[in-house]
Order: C-alpha cells, then structure tokens, then sequence
C-alpha cells in the first residue's frame, strides 16, 4: 500500500492517505482514522467477490473452441 496527500474516500477530509486496492481493481484511499474501517471493507468485498467468481465458474461450463 502506497501513501498519499489528498481527500479520503470515506470521511471526506483532507490528509495523509493509503491507498487500499479492490479485487476488481478499484482504488480508494483512507486517511488514518478510517484505515482500519477500509480495510475491513474491501476485505469483505474482495472474499464475496472470490466465492461469487468461483460460484460462478462451478455453473458456467467452459465454452468449446
């Protein structure tokens, strides 16, 4: 995780961010006091987001070139 100067994506308020990263591939960056609540948040994004791909993958069969 990287460091930044700028607006936190979920206070709103200015300050030293990290950038925090989705499976998915989205960035958003939290400023110190809400660290830990992002990281809880993207964490629990990205595990639904694994199982849901997985799940997916189970139903979907593969497609025949």
């Amino acid at each position: 995780m990287t460091s930044k100067h700028g607006v936190c994506d979920w206070c709103k308020r200015s300050g030293l961010l990290t950038k925090h990263e989705y499976f998915d591939g989205k960035a958003y960056y939290a400023c110190h006091s809400c660290d830990e609540h992002a990281r809880m948040d993207i964490r629990q994004y990205n595990l639904e987001e694994m199982a849901y791909r997985q799940k997916l993958a189970q139903v979907t069969p593969p497609s025949a070139s």
